[in-house]
């Protein structure tokens, strides 16, 4: 028979005691006891526990507390005020350490809530529209035999029709392109002319009704009707008009040397923010000229849909896909097609497909930065803890007769909470001042546009506060267990025979720390490789001493006559400049996205099947493969032109009928080898038009888009006749005085375009903007895994400096047996070294996960090597050396009678 319970567990006494009235409390237990005993003999002691937990807790409630009176004794007060004293000369009396735990505490929190601030940043993206919960993107995967051939996070224009005449549940659908920003946006007003580049897109007539919340001035239904219709941004229309109004002004494009087409001025919206994943400045009419578009031939478009809630976008995706897979047989170019739709919300830190708007966050750069804060703060709690308990033996005493002269557990409990909470709150005070210091560089160091908190997120703040205030409470409650479970004549007696258990516990602690900054120094060292990997090392392509001027004039209505007369123009000009070495024209540079996109427009014979491979056509002057250095693996380059003020038809130019192929395309379209497609026809419909090209050349890959992108296959075409020179490369000598040679450029430049903007920049610059993502992650990381180390520095110094005080009558002893000071350091620092060679065990798989799973996220890598662990383990071991070696040596230096003469 089981035994019967009798009376309740300590623990349900005190609760019931504390909540309950006195007249009710026995009835209560009573009954507590009695259904216990009953679920005991029904359930079992096991699942009868379980309630018990449940019956007793289940008194927490209103009706119960209100009717116990409380009361305060005068005596509680003064207590209380007492232990502030105590808690004030306490940190009076250990200043060096208090300081130390006030200096960890404060860069933690101040390290934490500048990671809060940033990953709330992040997480806020496009939760600003007024219905971000209805929009979604329509985006695709294609795959071929079960391969993933291609994704987009654009749409085929025959999307559009699909949608409206099959799901009742869309309210509206929206689908627009955007002109690349290497195309510009030339035009006039008021005679002052603007270059804008980038920033419009041309979209349908529902534009406003998907992003309602953007329009701020305009009639939604009505801005969008006239092909001549156009949409500023505030700042935009600020910009142009001043404090005029914007509404119904005119803005000439300029498409030659004469006038342009009008566009009128009919809505205002506001400015996206920087937490949108799309930017613009203007929106024009687009919605006409779809129709002449083949509708399932390229992804051109991107495709956006508002939904009636509640609705379920993936029943939505799936009932488009059977809709896609019945249209299959008359457009075969879609076959293998699977669309998706993508939350507004949770495109930039999870959408990382081919045509994104723009270049997008990282999820897991998100949540390691979060994890890191996480990891500062719990460092700091350690520090606290370790240090504390470290110290607990010079406590044992005054403990002992507080115990026996009548202080109970829990109000020494209380003090030492007091105690912590006063460190707690001197830290967060410095703290507050140095996140006051800090903030007005925050964009600096993140590239966020923040200048002050702001509460994207108030559900990240209150998880964050939660955390820090139970991990305040653990941290301040954990040493004090160790000291009011003493006994109190054991402890007069300084005989605490839970020492060694406290020791045990501080050194498991300490090996987490070094734990964790092995992995942060190690995690540092695969950021800076990836990142020189990705600036540097696999590029081939040379981009040193490069200005670049966007060309104004690239899609004006002149004839190609006189634009390539004006480019030789000022090409011969800038080339009797000795420190101009060579120029080039091109529709892209390296480091801009190259706008031409084909799908099946290229084959090797006329009636091969569909091929879903996306090629990239990038024109080029004949200058441009010798000027950035690229390597031709087979054949030739592009034969010079020799144009005069003559015209020259396409038939006439050598370079007409020729295309060079980078290796990826050559292998895309089956060539065994470079040398084999030199001199090959290929079909190209290079403008809706196929015909038929020769190969004279072979590129060797490089990254012209960056390395954390892949090399597409990419055709090679002249420029000459494509209304593509956008971009005119010059090239510099070394050593050139860069401002010289820009002044001549200019003077150059105003000589052959006087009316037209000149606008430069230096490619390398402009190379690397294509991963500052990356450049402020690793500035991040660095920061504050340095934060994480010093901290861990300063856990370090406070345990040897506790250390070398409580053992310096050890080490007189040793030095008047003859211990030199290399024995005494050795003998002192020997347990930190086990502890490292621990810590570096534990933490190279670790590393080696998590920095696997990061470097996944690029096509091409480094190899981690056996360096990224051998060198963090040589820097911990360094500064825990010079965290230690300080306060050991004068230790050491200590003269041995100054030590000894009271013993």
């Amino acid at each position: 028979m089981k035994n019967e319970m009798t009376s309740l567990p300590r623990w349900a006494e005190r609760f019931l005691r504390t909540i309950c009235p006195e007249e009710l409390y026995e009835v209560i237990e009573g009954d507590i006891i009695q259904k216990y005993n009953r679920d005991v003999k029904r359930d079992g002691e096991r699942k009868a526990a379980g309630k018990l937990y449940f019956n007793v807790i289940r008194f927490l409630r209103p009706g119960i507390i209100l009717r116990r009176k409380f009361s305060v004794e005068v005596n509680a007060l003064y207590m209380i005020r007492n232990y502030f004293t105590i808690a004030y000369r306490h940190l009076l009396r250990s200043r060096v350490f208090s300081l130390i735990n006030i200096a960890g505490l404060s860069v933690g929190i101040m390290a934490f809530f500048l990671i809060i601030q940033y990953v709330s940043f992040e997480l806020s993206y496009d939760r600003f529209y007024a219905n971000t919960d209805e929009i979604y993107r329509v985006a695709y995967q294609q795959y071929e035999h079960g391969e993933l051939k291609n994704t987009s996070a654009r749409s085929y224009p025959g999307l559009r029709s699909l949608l409206k005449d099959n799901f009742p549940e869309i309210k509206a659908y929206t689908s627009f392109g955007k002109i690349p920003a290497n195309t510009g946006f030339l035009f006039k007003s008021e005679g002052k002319i603007f270059n804008e580049a980038g920033g419009f897109i041309n979209a349908d007539t529902a534009f406003f009704h998907v992003f309602s919340s953007l329009l701020i001035r305009g009639n939604p239904d009505k801005v969008l009707l006239d092909k001549n219709n156009i949409i500023l941004s505030e700042s935009m229309a600020t910009k142009i008009f001043g404090s005029k109004d914007p509404i119904g002004q005119r803005i000439e494009r300029i498409d030659d040397h004469d006038e342009g087409d009008d566009y009128i001025v009919a809505g205002i919206f506001s400015d996206l923010p920087a937490n949108a994943h799309l930017h613009a400045n203007f929106v024009s009419f687009i919605e006409n000229d779809w129709p002449d578009l083949p509708y399932w031939e390229n992804p051109m478009i991107y495709t956006y849909i508002t939904v009636k809630q509640p609705a379920d976008p993936v029943a939505i995706a799936t009932r488009l896909n059977h809709a896609i897979q019945k249209i299959e047989k008359e457009n075969p170019q879609i076959k293998g097609s699977h669309f998706f739709l993508q939350p507004v919300a949770a495109i930039h830190l999870q959408s990382q497909l081919n045509d994104e708007f723009e270049s997008n966050g990282s999820q897991t750069r998100v949540y390691m930065l979060l994890a890191i804060g996480m990891v500062i703060l719990v460092i700091a709690w350690i520090n606290y803890i370790n240090i504390e308990t470290a110290r607990f033996t010079t406590r044992a005493r005054e403990i002992g007769v507080r115990r026996v002269i009548g202080s109970g557990k829990r109000d020494l409990l209380m003090q030492f909470f007091v105690q912590f909470m006063c460190v707690t709150v001197l830290a967060f005070a410095v703290a507050v001042a140095g996140l006051w210091l800090v903030l007005p560089h925050f964009h600096y160091l993140t590239g966020i546009p923040i200048a002050r908190f702001q509460l994207f997120t108030p559900a990240i703040w209150f998880g964050a506060i939660i955390i820090f205030f139970i991990g305040s409470c653990f941290t301040s409650l954990y040493p004090s267990l160790f000291l009011i479970r003493l006994n109190p004549v054991s402890a007069l007696k300084s005989n605490i025979g839970r020492a060694g258990k406290s020791k045990m516990t501080r050194q498991y602690l300490v090996i987490a720390q070094f734990t964790v900054s092995l992995v942060l120094i190690a995690f540092l060292l695969v950021i800076d490789d990836q990142l020189e990997y990705m600036r540097i090392s696999n590029r081939k392509i040379d981009l040193d001493q490069v200005i670049t001027v966007r060309n104004p004039m690239a899609y004006s209505g002149q004839e190609i006559v006189n634009k390539h007369g004006d480019y030789k123009t000022l090409e011969n000009i800038l080339l009797q400049n000795p420190a101009i070495t060579m120029m080039s024209t091109s529709s892209a540079v390296p480091g801009a996205e190259i706008g031409f996109t084909y799908v099946n427009e290229i084959k090797r014979n006329i009636g091969d099947p569909y091929d879903p491979t996306r090629y990239k056509t990038l024109f080029v002057g004949t200058n441009y493969i010798p000027l950035y250095g690229l390597k031709v693996l087979a054949g030739r380059n592009f034969e010079p032109l020799n144009v005069s003020e003559r015209w020259i038809a396409p038939w006439e130019d050598k370079n007409w009928t020729t295309i060079m192929l980078n290796e990826s395309a050559v292998k895309s379209l089956g060539f065994a080898s470079p040398q084999e497609a030199v001199g090959q026809e290929v079909y190209f419909n290079r403008f809706d038009e196929t015909e038929k090209f020769r190969i004279i050349g072979v590129v060797e890959d490089y990254h012209h888009e960056a390395i954390k992108k892949e090399v597409y296959p990419t055709i090679f075409s002249s420029n000459y006749d494509a209304f593509q020179q956008v971009y005119y490369s010059i090239r510099l000598r070394p050593g050139t005085d860069l401002q010289d040679a820009i002044a001549y450029i200019e003077k150059s430049w105003k000589t052959i375009f006087p009316d037209r903007p000149f606008e430069y920049f230096f490619l390398e610059e402009y190379y690397d903007q294509q991963f500052k993502s990356e450049l402020y992650f690793s500035r991040i990381f660095s920061i504050f895994s340095g934060v994480a180390l010093f901290i861990a520095c300063l856990g370090i110094l406070g345990i040897s400096l506790f250390e070398a005080h409580i053992r310096s009558r050890e080490i007189s002893i040793r030095k008047v047996f003859g211990a030199t000071m290399v024995n005494l350091l050795s003998l002192l620092s020997r347990g930190y070294v086990y502890m490292v060679i621990i810590a570096f065990f534990v933490a190279m798989p670790v590393t080696y996960f998590l920095a696997s799973h990061w470097l996944a996220e690029y096509p091409v890598h480094i190899a981690l090597h056996a360096g990224i662990f051998i060198i963090p383990a040589a820097i911990l071991f360094a500064m825990m050396i010079a965290a230690i070696s300080f306060q050991m040596i004068k230790s050491v230096r200590a003269n041995p009678a100054d030590t000894l003469k009271y013993e």
